[in-house]
């Protein structure tokens, strides 16, 4: 029997997951079976949040649109080679996002939202948004912070530590001088808090033009009602399907190759062997780590060193990991007690680079995957967001 919990939560929410998967996949009957999954998956999870729900959305609407890229792919007889994601997630995430935001905004009132509107999407300077408002330039700031902070959903940092009037401040770039900056430096709490509203403030800037939300027809709703009482559906991971494909398609590409070498001359087939021989074996995998996010314990994807024909050692990283409008990714070495060593910037899924000159070898060390911000300072001073020990 459906739980009235969520029910409610599909008043408050249902709109908002069929809009994105609307924008999304661009079908009314694909959106409408999203809908229905991700609230069939929510209700036996107890993960009924708004939030949570359309993060849940994109993921599976990620998954279709995977399936729809490779079934198009097989159709041209070119059948997937790999697991890696051709579709950008990063986007239907930013979607969702700025959905939740744009919902939040509804709910403010007029004031406030009027404010952080003129101040920050359009851009409009404070002083004559102020003078427009017939309020002095210090009352508006306190509204554009009191409004901030009632979009926010994040952690406020706990007593002892920087006031999230003051965090939320800063991230609306308004002057204070409450002596709190080098705590915040030191502090993970604070400085998590002020990256949380700082990247807020950003989302909110960026939405210039954002479509209506699409309410769904009446009578789905029914609809979602059994397919919560079915239990929640099993899905299929793109990934492992992606997997499978490709074994299969190697399997058949092996079996090919089999009977094209039998079937040719001995010349032929000995020029296969030795360019076999050539091409096989120029490095060796030294160590492998599964690298994961130390934030939630979920997978960051993997690490591993190779060995040259030379003897140099060769560390790999490869893992989904999206970009950022105000931070980097950017690769460390950390082996004992001593400083990380830098790895470079990470720019794509797959990153190659050569054992630093200062390391002796990476085995035994520890990859670390860090949000760095565009401050200019190389120090490391982000968040870890992928770890794992090379051993």
């Amino acid at each position: 029997m459906c739980e009235p919990e969520v029910e409610d939560a599909y008043r408050e929410s249902g709109a908002l997951v069929h809009t994105l998967a609307l924008r999304s996949l661009g079908s009314v009957e694909e959106a409408e079976d999203i809908v229905r999954r991700v609230f069939a998956s929510a209700a036996a999870s107890g993960a009924l949040d708004s939030r949570e729900l359309l993060h849940e959305a994109a993921d599976r609407i990620t998954g279709d649109l995977e399936r729809r890229v490779r079934a198009k792919l097989v159709a041209l007889d070119d059948a997937p080679v790999g697991g890696e994601a051709v579709t950008d997630a990063s986007a239907v995430l930013a979607e969702a996002d700025r959905i939740l935001i744009a919902a939040a905004l509804e709910g403010l009132d007029a004031d406030r939202r009027t404010a952080l509107e003129r101040a920050l999407v359009e851009g409009e300077p404070r002083f004559e948004l102020a003078r427009c408002l017939g309020m002095p330039e210090e009352d508006l700031e306190v509204l554009l912070r009191d409004s901030l902070l009632a979009l926010w959903t994040g952690t406020r940092p706990g007593e002892g530590h920087a006031s999230v009037e003051s965090l939320a401040s800063r991230a609306l770039g308004i002057r204070i001088a409450d002596g709190g900056r080098e705590h915040i430096a030191q502090c993970r709490e604070c400085k998590t808090a002020w990256r949380s509203l700082n990247d807020l403030v950003g989302s909110v800037a960026r939405m210039r033009v954002t479509g209506a939300v699409v309410p769904p027809r009446d009578g789905l709703w029914d609809e979602v009602r059994d397919a919560v009482d079915a239990g929640a559906p099993v899905e299929v991971d793109w990934r492992a399907q992606a997997r499978d494909d490709a074994a299969r398609a190697q399997r058949r590409r092996t079996m090919v190759m089999g009977v094209a070498i039998v079937a040719s001359s001995l010349l032929v087939a000995l020029a296969v062997a030795l360019g076999q021989a050539f091409l096989e074996g120029d490095r060796a995998s030294l160590v492998s780590a599964q690298l994961e996010d130390p934030r939630s314990g979920a997978d960051a994807g993997q690490a591993w060193v190779e060995a040259t024909p030379e003897g140099a050692e060769v560390i790999v990283i490869d893992g989904v990991y999206r970009e950022y409008p105000d931070a980097y990714l950017e690769a460390w070495l950390v082996i004992g007690d001593e400083p990380p060593i830098s790895l470079g910037q990470v720019a794509s899924a797959h990153h190659e680079v050569a054992l630093p000159a200062d390391a002796v070898t990476a085995v035994g060390a520890r990859i670390e995957v860090t949000r760095e911000p565009w401050d200019g300072d190389p120090a490391r001073t982000g968040d870890v967001i992928a770890a794992g020990d090379l051993g």
